[in-house]
C-alpha cells in the first residue's frame, strides 16, 4: 500500500507531468510529418503544402510561400500554422480535411482571410486555404441569372467576371474590395445594395459543402432530397444564409442569384463637421435622425445602400450641442440631378459630392473601400500634405482602404423601431470620450462608428416571420448596424519605423475605447453582427433567436459529432 502511493506520488511530480505533456506534443508533431507524408503520396504538389521548413519562393523578395501566407486581414494578429494546404479542388479540401481529422489534427478554414478576430487560421492547426477555389460560371435557370462562384473568389476578381457577363450582371457584394465571398456571404452580407437587393445571404440558392465527417454534399434551394438519415438540405442552406462561416461545413462553391446592373448608379458623400473653421456646424443628433428618418422613409427607394460614418471625438471638446465630424456615403440608382433634390430635401444645406458614376459599361472592381475605413489618405489630402508621402519604389501615396492592418472591432444592431431619443444621446455620448486624443488621427490611428442601413425596400416588403424562414440571419428587420472600428493605417514612413512609431502612444487607449464601446448601453439595440466579430461578445448574441435552430442544424445535420467544425465563435 504504501509503494502504490510512493508510485502515485512521483508519477504526479511536476517534471512527470511536464514529460507526459511533452509526449502529446511529439505525438502531435509527428501526426503533422504523416499528415503532410499522406497528402504527398496522394498526389498533393509541394506548392500546395507549405511549412516553416518549406523551400517555396513567393511573390515578395526573401519571404518563403509559408511566410508570406501567413498574413490576414487583421494584422494585429499573427500566428503560425503547422501546415497551409492550398487546396485547388473540392476533392483536395475533402481529402485534406479527412485525413487531418484522422490523425486528430486541429484544422481551419481560410477564404478571404478577412476574420476579424482571426479565426480563420491559427498556430500549429492545419489550415486549409480555398484561395485556389476559382471555378466561375454563370447559367439563366428559370428567368434567373445563376452564378456558381469558387470559394476563392474575392470581390475584386468576382465583380469584374460578372460584369462582364452579356448582359451585365452584380451580387450584393460587399464594400471591400479584398474580402472573400464565402465569410461575406454566410455572415449575412451587408454591402451598398443592401436596402434594394437585401443582404447578400437572401441571393444564396445553392453549395458544395464538405461535411464534418468528409462527405461532400451539393445543396440547392429547388431540390426536395430526402431519405433516412437526412430529411432535408433545405435547412442547412438556411443555415448557410447568414448562420456564420465553418459551424456546418466547409463550403467550395456557392450559387448566387445575381441581377443586371442598372443603367446609371452615382456614389456620393456628405461631409459635415470637418475641419474647415468657416464651415457650418451640423448638431450630430440632428444629423443622426436625419439619417434615421431617411432609410425608413417609403420614398427613398433610389438610395439602394447607405453608411453614416461618425467620428469619435475627445470628451473635452467645446462643442455644444456635440458635432463630430460625419460623412454620409451612399449609392443612388437614378440621376444627378434627382439625387441632388433628394439631398436637399432631407438633408438642408448639405451638398453632395459625386465619387464615380457606375453603368453596364465600367462597373469594376473600385467598389466603396472608403464606406468601411478612413485612410490616412485623406488626412494628408486635407491638409495639403500628400506631396510629402511616397511609397517606397518613388509611387504616389495613395489610400488603404483595402490593405491589412491592425484593427480592432465591436458591433450592435439597432431594432426596427430605431434608437429611443435616450438610445441617440448613448451612441452620441460613446462618441465622445476621454480615450480619444485629437492627435492620433494626424498618425494614421482613427476610431469610429459606421452605421450600415439594412431598412429599405427589399425588407419592407416582408414580415418578421418570412424573413427568419428564409434566412438565418437573425437581424433582416432591423433598422442598421452599429460597427465601432480603430484602425492604425499609417503612412508608409511611419510602418518602417515599426514599434518605434509614435502612434504607438495611443493605441492601448484606442483599444480601451472599443472595450468600454462594446459595454455602453443603448437604448434601441440587441445582439452584434458575427462579420464585425468580437471575440468578447457571446456567440448566442450573434444570432438571436436563430441561435437555438443553428445548434440544432449542426448537431443533425454537419455529420460532425466529434465538433472538428469550430473555432471560438461557432455555433457549438
Amino acid at each position: 500500500m504504501n509503494n502504490l502511493n510512493t508510485v502515485h506520488e512521483v508519477s504526479q511530480l511536476p517534471h512527470e507531468q511536464l514529460k507526459s505533456a511533452q509526449s502529446l506534443m511529439l505525438n502531435y508533431w509527428n501526426n503533422t510529418l504523416k499528415f503532410v507524408q499522406a497528402l504527398k503520396s496522394s498526389g498533393f504538389k509541394d506548392d500546395q503544402l507549405l511549412t516553416q521548413a518549406s523551400p517555396s519562393v513567393s511573390e515578395t523578395p526573401g519571404l518563403t510561400g509559408y511566410q508570406a501566407q501567413t498574413l490576414i486581414f487583421n494584422t494585429r494578429l499573427r500566428f503560425n500554422p503547422a501546415v497551409i494546404v492550398m487546396c485547388e479542388s473540392t476533392e483536395n479540401v475533402a481529402q485534406a480535411y479527412k485525413q487531418a481529422i484522422s490523425l486528430n489534427l486541429p484544422i481551419r478554414v481560410r477564404s478571404g482571410g478577412h476574420d476579424h478576430e482571426g479565426e480563420c487560421t491559427g498556430t500549429d492547426v492545419i489550415l486549409l486555404d480555398l484561395s485556389r477555389l476559382k471555378e466561375f460560371n454563370v447559367k439563366k435557370v428559370n428567368g434567373d441569372y445563376i452564378a456558381n462562384i469558387g470559394s476563392g473568389y474575392r470581390f475584386f476578381q468576382v465583380v469584374p467576371k460578372l460584369a462582364d457577363n452579356n448582359p451585365p450582371l452584380t451580387i450584393p457584394h460587399g464594400t471591400c474590395a479584398t474580402v472573400g465571398l464565402a465569410g461575406f456571404i454566410q455572415g449575412g452580407g451587408w454591402g451598398p445594395w443592401t436596402r434594394s437587393k437585401g443582404m447578400c445571404c437572401e441571393s444564396l440558392v445553392g453549395a458544395t459543402v464538405v461535411l464534418g465527417n468528409g462527405e461532400v454534399i451539393e445543396v440547392n434551394a429547388e431540390d426536395d432530397i430526402v431519405d433516412a438519415n437526412d430529411p432535408s438540405h433545405k435547412k442547412l442552406l438556411w443555415a448557410l444564409r447568414g448562420g456564420g462561416a465553418l459551424s456546418y461545413g466547409i463550403v467550395t462553391h456557392f450559387k448566387v442569384k445575381a441581377f443586371e446592373i442598372p443603367d446609371e448608379i452615382h456614389r456620393f458623400v456628405i461631409n459635415w463637421n470637418t475641419n474647415d473653421e468657416h464651415a457650418q456646424a451640423f448638431s450630430t443628433l440632428e444629423l443622426l435622425s436625419q439619417w434615421e428618418d431617411v432609410i425608413n422613409n417609403a420614398s427613398t427607394d433610389k438610395l439602394v445602400g447607405t453608411n453614416l460614418k461618425i467620428n469619435a471625438i475627445a470628451a473635452n471638446s467645446q462643442n455644444k450641442p456635440l458635432c463630430h465630424p460625419s460623412t454620409m456615403y451612399g449609392y443612388w440608382q437614378g440621376s444627378w440631378q434627382e439625387l441632388e433634390q433628394f439631398v436637399s430635401n432631407h438633408f438642408p444645406n448639405s451638398t453632395p459630392i459625386h465619387q464615380g458614376t457606375d453603368t453596364k459599361a465600367n462597373y469594376n472592381s473600385a467598389l466603396m473601400g472608403n464606406w468601411s475605413r478612413n485612410s490616412l489618405f485623406d488626412v494628408l489630402k486635407k491638409q495639403k500634405r500628400l506631396g510629402s508621402l511616397a511609397n517606397a519604389d518613388g509611387t504616389p501615396f495613395t489610400p488603404d482602404f483595402d490593405a491589412p492592418a491592425p484593427h480592432k472591432l465591436t458591433s450592435k444592431v439597432v431594432k426596427g423601431s430605431g434608437l429611443t431619443k435616450n438610445g441617440k444621446e448613448q451612441l452620441i455620448k460613446s462618441l465622445t470620450s476621454d480615450l480619444i486624443n485629437a492627435k492620433s488621427s494626424d498618425l494614421g490611428l482613427f476610431s469610429y462608428v459606421t452605421l450600415g442601413a439594412i431598412a429599405g425596400p427589399f425588407y419592407n416588403e416582408i414580415n418578421e416571420k418570412e424573413a427568419n424562414a428564409r434566412v438565418s440571419f437573425p437581424y433582416s428587420k432591423s433598422h442598421y448596424t452599429i460597427q465601432y472600428q480603430t484602425w492604425w493605417n499609417e503612412s508608409v514612413e511611419l510602418k518602417e519605423q515599426g514599434q518605434n512609431n509614435e502612434v504607438y502612444n495611443y493605441i492601448n487607449r484606442a483599444m480601451d475605447w472599443i472595450e468600454v464601446s462594446r459595454e455602453t448601453q443603448i437604448e434601441g439595440t440587441e445582439g452584434a453582427f458575427i462579420s464585425f466579430k468580437d471575440s468578447a461578445i457571446p456567440t448566442k448574441d450573434y444570432f438571436l433567436g436563430s441561435y437555438e435552430d443553428l445548434m440544432k442544424v449542426k448537431e443533425r445535420y454537419s455529420r460532425d459529432p466529434a465538433n472538428h467544425l469550430r473555432s471560438r465563435k461557432t455555433i457549438i
